[in-house]
């Protein structure tokens, strides 16, 4: 019998990878986004609330009993957390509940950071928001600007830059709405309750893409961000990052020491710093693939499927990957946008997908009919063309036109 995972969230992408590894899946789903098409892929299927331990655990109990699965996978933010709890109660390899949350929580991520208090790992004040007055009293002690963000989260979703003291009640506003904006669909994922004001780090977004072997981790590719001009939605992302050789071996040194740090072992990561004159500064990261076309850049520009080493390595089918591969021309992709409100009509896509240049084409499935949210994160964009390219600089412009290529019609909705 093929060996067995339990796959956390995700989706068909995650199936296939699986398969290809020569794994039988598993699935964990929200009841509501399990479609029939993924019945045919899996040999079990537990369709809960996955974030409620409380639900969660006595069927994740009589899964394993069923199904006999003996690694489990997570490649979705809300998943990584649960993925870890399951790890602890049967007693499976990977990283632990305690680690993951390390990652998914960012205060106790930077409170990590500065306990251990690497050399490699910049350390930059940080605290949790306690009300009004905490805004102010951290802009007296560390400075204007600095960030407001929620303690748990992605898709630069609930990220303010709070620019002086005149922003403190506009920010603690702006904060306190999006804890009572019920029909967001973050906020069925995630919780708000925690936020943290961490200090500003000025200059260019990067992220370090790194598969860890065994407590031995290789940073696979560096991505570049491209942040769309006054929000913080990264709208491009690009590899290989246009950086020095001096600015690379900096980031090869702090990654290592960074998920030393927070004692992960064992997996992909995605973590996302910017350079400063003490060096790369973490701004977060994942214990996860990131997302954006992320790994099928990777793939394109340096030969790795980090999806096919995430799969497989648990079960000793892949050997570790020592250093990164040389890159191969580079690739970007692009966030896809539209007016808000309903959905009329998509078109364009069979005509850019068509195109030699381009990677891939993913816009979540949108169709007439969805209903297109503010531009407040990047959750609320369509999703991602990717292309190949030369240089960076020619993907990054390349992939913004073939996003434009894509048209995408909506009317109002009525309030």
């Amino acid at each position: 019998m093929a060996p067995r995972i339990l796959l956390i969230g995700g989706n068909p992408k995650h199936f296939q990878a699986a398969k290809a590894a020569g794994l039988e899946v598993v699935y964990c789903q929200n009841p509501g986004e399990f479609k029939p098409e993924y019945g045919p892929q899996v040999v079990g299927a537990i369709l809960a609330d996955y974030t409620d331990w409380a639900t969660f655990r006595p069927l994740v109990r009589a899964a394993h009993r069923a199904w006999g699965f003996t690694t489990v996978v997570s490649l979705t933010e809300p998943g990584l957390d649960p993925a870890g709890r399951v790890r602890d109660l049967l007693g499976l390899g990977g990283p632990s509940y305690e680690v993951s949350h390390r990652f998914t929580d960012k205060n106790v991520m930077r409170r990590r950071i500065a306990e251990v208090a690497s050399p490699d790992v910049p350390v930059i004040g940080a605290a949790v928001l306690a009300g009004r007055d905490s805004l102010t009293e951290f802009g007296a002690r560390h400075g204007y600007p600095f960030i407001v963000k929620p303690g748990a989260g992605t898709a630069s979703f609930g990220v303010h830059r709070v620019d002086g003291p005149d922003d403190v009640d506009p920010v603690f506003e702006a904060v306190s709405c999006e804890r009572d904006v019920p029909e967001h669909p973050f906020l069925g994922q995630y919780d708000l309750d925690e936020y943290v004001l961490e200090e500003y780090v000025d200059g260019t977004l990067y992220s370090a893409e790194a598969f860890s072997f065994a407590g031995r981790h290789t940073v696979l590719a560096i991505t570049e961000a491209v942040t769309l001009e006054g929000t913080v939605v990264h709208a491009g992302h690009a590899i290989p990052a246009r950086l020095s050789a001096a600015d690379v071996a900096a980031v090869e040194r702090m990654i290592p020491a960074f998920l030393d740090a927070l004692e992960y072992t064992d997996g992909p990561s995605h973590t996302e710093f910017k350079l400063s004159p003490r060096g790369p500064v973490v701004i977060e990261s994942q214990n996860r693939i990131g997302g954006a076309l992320i790994n099928e850049m990777v793939h394109e520009v340096h030969g790795i499927d980090m999806h096919e080493l995430t799969m497989k390595w648990p079960h000793g089918s892949v050997a570790p990957v020592v250093a990164a591969l040389p890159a191969r021309g580079a690739a970007a992709s692009w966030l896809a946008v539209a007016e808000p409100g309903e959905i009329l009509e998509i078109a364009g896509v069979e005509a850019v997908a068509a195109d030699p240049a381009t990677l891939a084409v993913d816009l979540g499935g949108a169709a007439p009919g969805d209903v297109v949210r503010s531009l407040d994160g990047s959750w609320d964009g369509l999703g991602h063309v990717a292309v190949r390219a030369a240089g960076t600089t020619a993907a990054i412009e390349f992939s913004r036109a073939r996003v434009g290529d894509i048209k995408v019609r909506t009317r109002p909705v009525e309030s």
